[in-house]
């Protein structure tokens, strides 16, 4: 029963954590899971947990990784707004030292499933030393393998390690890489959309620029017509600031029921651009959405 009941917790915070992401258009994966028995037990060996201590956070977690690395952290702001925020870990490079970053955060179970789980650690006294909290790592598809590997085979077995330096550094440059490959990919996909914008293939540029999961209907063939004839409004929407443009999104209270690249195109307008003839093509529903949104 106990598992069972967790189980539900974990779904219902899984699946308000996918209807956020998902709203946002970025690409992602998210991983879930509960500590059986033995994970429990296992930790509570490596752990110094007590009732009138520290209390294990994690009994609940989940992974969220993004395609590109810059898209992390608005994957981080996203669920700090969602979820009541107990603790972040989010390390930054540091241009003396390398590490492998961390990238975690400690919620707290939403009020509507606590007192279920509040009720199912009551009758369970093998959880007696877990919080009513969870936790939520952040990735990148690059460094998700090799966190897990060394979750698995340096993090639970330290012993194995010791004295081994040349080769903890040589896993941490392995991780090196990843990170780099990271900042290639993205810097990659900035120049596609550069050179897609040059050559006024506008649908492309947008995909590349703002990299998300944009559905298969073509960009508004007067629109397209539009940029390829005023190509200093094309150049403006390729200036803009992709972290600001999704952002200005996910803090509105707008939802597209899909990513177009129209619906896209008319919200970069409105928020930023102002085209008389842009707004002439917007539907008035969207206008009338917008304007609930941001006035």
């Amino acid at each position: 029963m106990p598992e069972y009941a967790l189980e539900i917790i974990e779904k219902k915070i899984k699946d308000k954590l996918v209807d956020e992401l998902k709203r946002t258009g970025l690409l992602f994966r998210l991983f879930s899971r509960v500590k059986d028995q033995n994970s429990i037990d296992e930790k509570f060996t490596r752990k110094s947990y007590s009732a009138d201590g520290d209390l294990m956070q994690d009994l609940i977690g989940f992974r969220i990784t993004t395609y590109f690395s810059d898209d992390l952290k608005i994957v981080v702001e996203l669920c700090e707004k969602l979820f009541g925020k107990i603790e972040l870990v989010y390390d930054e490079p540091d241009t003396e030292i390398f590490r492998p970053l961390r990238k975690n955060m400690i919620c707290k179970i939403p009020k509507e499933e606590n007192k279920f789980f509040n009720d199912v650690k009551i009758s369970n006294a093998h959880l007696e030393l877990v919080d009513d909290t969870f936790e939520i790592q952040f990735r990148t598809t690059l460094s998700e393998g090799w966190h897990e590997v060394d979750h698995l085979m340096r993090y639970k077995c330290k012993p194995d390690w010791s004295g081994l330096t040349d080769e903890s550094r040589m896993l941490n440059g392995i991780y090196a890489t990843l990170e780099t490959n990271d900042q290639a990919l993205k810097a990659l996909f900035d120049d596609i959309s550069y050179h897609h914008y040059k050559s006024k293939k506008w649908e492309a540029m947008l995909r590349n620029k703002l990299r998300l999961r944009f559905s298969l209907d073509r960009l508004d063939s007067d629109i397209s017509d539009y940029l390829n004839n005023n190509v200093d409004v094309g150049k403006r929407i390729f200036k803009l600031n992709r972290a600001k443009i999704i952002n200005t999104y996910i803090n509105s209270t707008l939802t597209f029921a899909s990513t177009t690249f129209d619906n896209w195109v008319f919200f970069i307008n409105y928020c930023f651009l102002k085209d008389e003839f842009i707004t002439s093509k917007t539907p008035s529903v969207l206008i009338e959405e917008f304007d609930l949104a941001f006035n």
